[in-house]
Order: C-alpha cells, then structure tokens, then sequence
C-alpha cells in the first residue's frame, strides 16, 4: 500500500486563511463600531403662559367701570362717580396662551382702603386648558358717595403638573 503524501505546507495555508478572515471581520466590526450618522432636523418644545384680554363687547360691564390689560397678567379698574355701598361689575378675559395646561397660583387686588373688589369666574387653583379663554369679572364697592378711584388686579399663573 501507498503511503499519502502530506502537504507540508497545507496547515500553514489553513492557519494563513484563518488570519486572513479574523481579520476582516475585525475590520467590518471596527467600521460598523466607528460610523458617523448626522440627523439634521427641528425640534419644538412646549411653551406656556397666561395672559389677561379685553372684555367681549357682547357682554355688558356696569355704567362708571372701566376695565383694561396694564399688563399680560395685570388688570386695571377705575371707577368714576361711585354712589355709596353700589356694587360695579366689569368683565374680563383669561387666556392660556401656551401649548401645555397652566393654573391660577395667585389673584391679589391691590385696592385703596376703603374699596372691596372680588373676582368671579376664575379663583386660584383654576386649571387652564391650553389655547382656552375664560371669561371673568370683578366686581366692586365703596362706602363713599361720589368718589373716583383705581385700582389694579394682578394674576400669577404656573406650569401645572399632575
């Protein structure tokens, strides 16, 4: 019988393809690993905040009040020519002009002495969906026949969180 002759140089070969091959796996997974990827785009966040409007024309205020917006969140109130112990009623609006729920953390007059003011319609802790609109009024008295006077009614309004 014959004896098999052997390639020396068979498992040299064998070892030099496996080299080859770890290899460039190796390369592949050092690529995939290294990789730049750029994502260009927009993105919008929330917004929120409250704001206090004129009132609705169709919605009639008592004669001698006069409301307006000093600032977003601030009212002002005159009254001409009061008559004594009379109450004086004005409308307003409440706005949410955010994306996101907000709530009435605060409504503080800020009235001579011998005035009292209350608002109805909203109170603090109101919730405000947002884009709502609520309508609201103050509503006012004086002991003193014949007196003018002004006064202002600013609100604080929060992000609201469950």
């Amino acid at each position: 019988m014959r004896k098999k002759k052997r390639n020396r140089f068979a498992r040299l070969g064998m070892l030099s393809i496996a080299l080859l091959v770890s290899l460039c796996v190796t390369g592949i997974g050092y690529a995939g690993w290294t990789d730049t990827v750029s994502v260009d785009g927009t993105v919008e966040t929330t917004s929120w905040g409250g704001s206090l409007s004129d009132p609705d024309p169709s919605v009639p205020s008592s004669k001698n009040i006069t409301l307006s917006v000093a600032s977003p969140d601030t009212l002002k109130v005159r009254v001409s020519y009061a008559k004594a112990n009379t109450p004086y009623t004005g409308t307003f609006k409440v706005n949410n002009t955010g994306t996101v729920p907000i709530k009435i953390k605060s409504i503080v007059p800020d009235l001579p002495s011998d005035v009292t003011a209350s608002v109805s319609g909203v109170s603090e802790g109101y919730l405000l969906e947002p884009g709502e609109t609520k309508s609201a009024g103050v509503s006012t008295s004086t002991p003193v026949e014949g007196k003018e006077y002004d006064f202002t009614v600013t609100f604080t309004f929060v992000l609201w969180n469950e």
